[in-house]
């Protein structure tokens, strides 16, 4: 986990589907900050009653592909990531996670502030 890095860039107002695949034999609880999505698809069928409605964390057992559909509409701010990651503690604290920021349409991304004490970014005394 780099607190510097900014994985995707979103535009504020669109819908994009996110495809989710477990490979790796252990399932995970994946996460979304700021933004409630919808499971359109579990293993290329329709999702279950359980998982219809809006999400901000599903369940994905291993050998599970999902499609998310992420609507866009918070605030824009080229330089202010937001997180995706799974919700298990080891896996979060292993930093296991990926940012993206939402920007305005035609705006590019931007230059996430620095975090003193993440790894990648020494703290103004150069820690």
């Amino acid at each position: 986990m780099d607190m510097g890095r900014i994985d995707d860039t979103v535009t504020r107002g669109t819908t994009e589907v996110w495809t989710v695949r477990n490979t790796d034999g252990m399932p995970h609880n994946f996460h979304v900050h700021d933004v409630q999505f919808r499971v359109v698809e579990v293993n290329g069928s329709a999702p279950p009653p359980a998982l219809r409605g809006p999400k901000d964390t599903v369940f994905v057992p291993h050998g599970t592909t999902m499609k998310l559909a992420l609507r866009f509409t918070g605030p824009a701010d080229p330089d202010t990531p937001y997180m995706y990651h799974c919700h298990l503690l080891y896996h979060e604290d292993e930093g296991m996670m990926g940012q993206f920021v939402v920007v305005d349409e035609g705006q590019r991304a931007g230059t996430p502030p620095r975090h003193p004490g993440h790894t990648g970014h020494p703290g103004r005394d150069g820690r």
